[in-house]
C-alpha cells in the first residue's frame, strides 16, 4: 500500500489518534501472533553462520537437497535438485525469468484478477503485461477464460503466468484449464510461470487435490516457483526457488542460461541456505499454526449470518478469504468508509483488478482469532449499510 494512498492515510491518521484499526490485509505472518521458534531459528541460522562461502549459481547443493526433501514430504513430487535455482524472492525469480525469456519490450500473459504484483515485476525489466479473465462457476469455483488467453496472445508475447493456488481468491487451477494452457504453452513454444508459493496450504478437505508443476515432464517448459516466505513462513529469511521443467533440450537450455543469470547476482546468504534443512523442520511448527488459524478464521466468516446479496465463496486454498457482495460506486470511498466507521480494513475488489460487478471483499484469514472475529461481525454489520 502506497504511502500516499488515501487508504493508507486514513490508516496512518487513525492510529496517530489511537483509534483502533482491525486489519483484515495482514499477510506478514510474523506480525499474526503466532508463536514461533525464535530461540531455535536463531540457533540454526548461528550454526551456519561459519559455513565458507563456497558459491554455486543454482544454490548450495544441500540447500537444493531440503527443498526436494520438502517437496517428496509435502506433495509426493519427485524433483531433482539439479534442476532448483535458489533465488532470494519470488519476485527475484520473476525479474530471473525476463532476463532469461525476452527483452525489454517482451510480453507475459497474467490473470486478472490477481495480487497486483506480476504487472509492476514485468514493467521493471522492461516487459508489458497483458490480461486474461478469471471467472466464477458456482461448480467448480474460478475458472480461465481460454478464449481471452489465446486472443491476449501477440507476436511479443513469451510466456504465461499462472496462479497455483490463486490469491486471493484461494482456488487451485481447474484440471482442464492445466491441460488446456500447458498444451497452448507447447503449441505457441511459450514459457509457462507457475507461482507456487501458497501450495503447502491446502484448506481441509483438500489436501490431495494440490497438484505441483515442479516436475520434468510438462509439456511446455515450465517454471515452478516456490519459497521459505510462504511455505515456512519466514518471509525475512529472503529464500526462495525456481524449479525448471519441460521437455528436455528446453529445460537443459533454460537451466544453463539461468546459472548465468543467478552467478551474477547471487543474492542468497550463504547461512539461509546452510541452515535450510532445520528451518524446514521448524517451518512445519510455524505451518501448521498458519494451517490452524485460516481454517479457525474461515470458519469463523462461515458461520455467521451474512445478509442476501452476500456470499462467502470456498477456498481451496492460502490464507484469504473472498467474499462477494454487491457493487459499489466507489470501491475506495466504500473502504475509507468502511475504516471509519467500523474501524475495519479490508481490501476491496479493485485492489486485486475484480470487475466492479459483483463487488468483492478479500479478507486475510492470518489475524488472531478474537481480532478477526470482532472484525468479521463488524463488516457484516457495516457492509450493508455502506453498498
Amino acid at each position: 500500500m502506497l504511502d500516499d494512498n488515501p487508504l493508507a492515510l486514513a490508516v496512518a491518521a487513525r492510529r496517530a489518534a489511537r483509534l483502533p484499526v482491525l486489519d483484515l490485509t495482514l499477510a506478514n505472518p510474523t506480525l499474526a501472533g503466532l508463536d514461533y521458534p525464535t530461540a531455535e531459528i536463531a540457533a540454526a541460522l548461528a550454526a551456519a553462520a561459519s559455513a565458507p562461502y563456497a558459491p554455486d549459481p543454482r544454490g548450495l547443493p544441500s540447500a537444493r537437497a531440503a527443498i526436494a526433501q520438502h517437496y517428496q514430504q509435502q506433495h509426493r513430487a519427485p524433483i531433482a535438485p539439479e534442476n532448483l535455482h535458489l533465488t532470494a524472492s519470488t519476485s527475484e525469480a520473476y525479474s530471473f525469468l525476463c532476463k532469461l525469456l525476452g527483452a525489454p519490450g517482451a510480453e507475459i500473459l497474467a490473470p486478472r484478477p490477481s495480487y497486483p504484483l506480476i504487472e509492476h515485476l514485468a514493467a521493471l525489466d522492461g516487459w508489458k503485461t497483458n490480461f486474461f479473465p478469471l471467472f466464477y462457476e458456482s461448480d467448480c469455483h474460478w475458472r480461465i477464460d481460454l478464449d481471452a488467453l489465446g486472443a491476449a496472445l501477440t507476436p511479443a508475447t513469451r510466456a504465461v503466468a499462472l496462479i497455483h493456488p490463486h490469491n486471493p481468491t484461494g482456488a487451485f487451477l481447474h484440471p482442464d484449464d492445466i491441460k488446456h494452457v500447458t498444451s497452448f504453452c507447447a503449441a505457441k513454444n511459450l514459457a509457462l510461470i507457475v507461482d507456487e508459493v501458497f501450495l503447502d496450504y491446502p484448506a481441509p478437505g483438500w489436501e490431495n487435490h494440490a497438484p505441483t508443476f515442479a516436475a520434468p515432464d510438462q509439456p511446455a517448459l515450465t517454471f515452478a516457483l516456490g519459497g521459505l516466505s510462504k511455505s515456512c513462513g519466514l518471509p525475512h529469511l529472503k529464500l526462495a526457488w525456481i524449479h525448471t521443467g519441460g521437455p528436455a533440450e528446453l529445460a537443459t537450455a533454460a537451466r544453463t542460461r539461468l546459472d548465468f543469470i543467478s552467478d551474477a547476482y547471487l543474492n542468497v546468504a550463504t547461512p539461509v541456505q546452510a541452515a535450510l534443512p532445520q528451518l524446514f523442520a521448524l517451518g512445519e511448527k510455524i505451518r501448521a499454526q498458519i494451517q490452524q488459524r485460516t481454517a479457525r478464521n474461515y470458519l469463523t466468516l462461515s458461520t455467521l449470518p451474512w445478509p442476501e446479496g452476500f456470499t462467502l465463496l470456498p477456498r481451496d486454498a492460502g490464507w484469504s478469504a473472498l467474499l462477494r457482495r454487491p457493487a459499489a460506486s466507489d470501491e475506495e470511498a466504500l473502504a475509507l468508509q468502511l475504516l471509519d466507521r467500523a474501524g475495519v480494513l479490508a481490501h476491496p475488489g479493485y485492489f486485486f483488478d475484480f470487475d466492479a460487478a459483483p463487488g468483492y471483499h478479500a479478507l486475510s484469514l492470518l489475524p488472531e482469532p478474537k481480532t478477526f472475529s470482532a472484525a468479521a461481525n463488524l463488516l457484516r454489520e457495516w457492509l450493508p449499510k455502506l453498498v
